[in-house]
């Protein structure tokens, strides 16, 4: 083909795409969108130019929501936050409403349920007020019958107008406090009998212990609870209080101050407050920075610490599994010398010896011990004779996780291997007759209680390792007989190669 006429054939190909493309694809959707707009009821009103909504439910009190400061704020029946999500999703219908269908002719407005008995909602649009009525459902289809005032009756798809029916409660935020969890730096719970003042402070920051001891604080207990704090939903609502006493909130069960710096310079610090009182059958009743109180489920109390253990630091070991190069497993013997099982990781996978462990045993001991945690503390600085009676002077057994050697560290010549890092060093004491196993981290004086559990995924005694972590021994397979050799010179037995007789 002549190479002129291909090129012009190019051309008048990429100009046919670029025309299907302009035209037909973003011009189809250009007009599509425009369809669509056609069909809205308001059809010049985006959701976020909505400044109030004004819902009137057949049978069911008026809400009213407005826009403050780009919140929403429930103002009628009663002055109360807005739920955020349910107020932005009634915008977004109210400006996207399309009709299904149109009626040609429509009859007097009782006859499609939209003369007195009409759910309304009204809402406003700078100085312009709107209003939908929605009616009856059409007996075909799945739309229900709508006006705008304009004295067209419309069809629109059934389940955005029942998006309408919501009571005051259903538009109401259900949040009970809101903070911002990072900016949080001091922290006050007082119960029954208790409380504990903790501040983040230090680079990087973490939450320590100010009353009514000093010491470091439990981080995930703290970071659990505001967590919990944040998350907190009510069921519902008192909005005629009775009095403290008769709410249990004279003392509450629990009270809790969250403390936040000031926006601005010089400002006082910002401070949230929580209370919870009585239980209400399966709910408590709570307070929160409403003059309202609220229902939360009963068993949100149960959450909440109470005792001044919870909130201490109980992290025995942490350690990244990735950074486990070898471990040393020190077992007391019931007589004789001590035993020492030596576990190391190499291309392989981690062996141990001179005792085995069985397989998946040793890296379940080591995944338990890389974020052990303990159940309570039983001492801060215990004595000899409380730590002889606990099985820890001298500890019953003593694992250390070791991490690996810096890459290019090498011994000079002469001289001995600089020790590996340690990453975790555990000192456990006797099970027996104890409803909890004692243990102590290297370097900490504290005395701390592990659960029962431990000794599941951990062998804490030289019998306990042997019973239920050794690797079986397989049995010494016996030597293979050798058949009979024939005598030289056997004229029964002739020598390979040999003519019988």
């Amino acid at each position: 083909m002549n190479p002129r006429t291909t090129g012009i054939l190019v051309l008048v190909a990429a100009a046919l795409g670029a025309f299907i493309y302009f035209y037909e694809i973003q011009g189809g959707e250009k007009r599509r969108e425009a369809e669509e707009r056609e069909k809205r009821l308001f059809s010049a009103v985006e959701p976020a130019d909505i400044a109030w909504i004004e819902l009137a439910p057949g049978g069911v009190t008026a809400a009213k929501l407005e826009r403050r400061d780009g919140k929403w704020q429930l103002v009628s029946p009663l002055d109360f936050p807005g739920d955020a999500v349910a107020a932005d999703s009634l915008a977004s219908t109210l400006a996207t409403l399309a009709s299904e269908s149109t009626l040609e002719g429509p009859g007097p407005p009782e006859e499609y349920g939209l003369g007195d008995s009409a759910r309304v909602v009204r809402f406003g649009v700078g100085e312009t007020q709107h209003e939908l009525r929605l009616g009856k459902d059409a007996p075909v289809g799945q739309g229900t019958y709508a006006s705008t005032g304009s004295g067209a009756v419309y069809t629109v798809a059934r389940y955005k107008a029942t998006s309408f029916d919501k009571s005051p409660d259903d538009l109401r935020e259900k949040r009970v406090l809101d903070f911002d969890r990072e900016a949080i730096r001091r922290i006050e719970a007082s119960w029954p009998g208790g409380k504990v003042v903790l501040v983040r402070e230090g680079e990087p920051p973490s939450w320590k212990i100010a009353e009514p001891i000093q010491g470091r604080a439990d981080e995930e207990t703290v970071e659990t609870l505001l967590e919990d704090l944040a998350t907190l939903r009510a069921d519902g609502f008192v909005d005629a209080p009775p009095p403290d006493a008769e709410a249990g909130l004279a003392p509450p069960a629990f009270t809790i101050a969250l403390e936040s710096p000031g926006e601005g310079e010089g400002a006082a610090p910002r401070v949230v407050h929580f209370a919870i009182g009585a239980e209400q059958g399966e709910h408590r009743l709570a307070r929160g920075a409403q003059a309202s109180l609220y229902t939360i489920p009963k068993a949100r109390l149960d959450a909440m610490p109470r005792d001044l253990a919870a909130w201490r630091w109980k992290q025995v070991a942490r350690f990244d599994m990735t950074e486990a190069h070898a471990a040393d497993f020190f077992f007391q013997a019931a007589s004789g010398d001590p035993v020492v099982i030596h576990a190391e990781r190499g291309e392989n996978g981690w062996t141990s010896s001179p005792e085995a462990f069985a397989e998946g045993k040793l890296e379940m001991a080591l995944a338990e011990l890389s974020h052990l945690r303990a159940e309570g503390i039983e001492s801060d600085a215990p004595d000899e004779a409380s730590l002889r009676k606990r099985g820890l002077a001298p500890p019953n057994a003593v694992i250390t996780v070791f991490g690996a050697r810096p890459a290019g560290e090498r011994p000079a010549e002469g001289e001995s291997a600089p020790a590996l890092p340690v990453l975790a060093e555990v000192q456990v004491g006797d099970i027996e007759g104890s409803e909890w196993i004692a243990a102590r981290a290297a370097g900490d004086p504290t005395l701390y209680k592990l659960a029962h559990a431990f000794a599941e995924q951990v062998p804490v005694s030289l019998d306990a390792f042997r019973n239920r972590f050794r690797a079986e021994e397989k049995p010494a397979t016996p030597p293979a007989e050798e058949p009979p050799k024939a005598p030289e010179d056997s004229e029964d037995f002739p020598a390979p190669g040999a003519e019988s007789p």
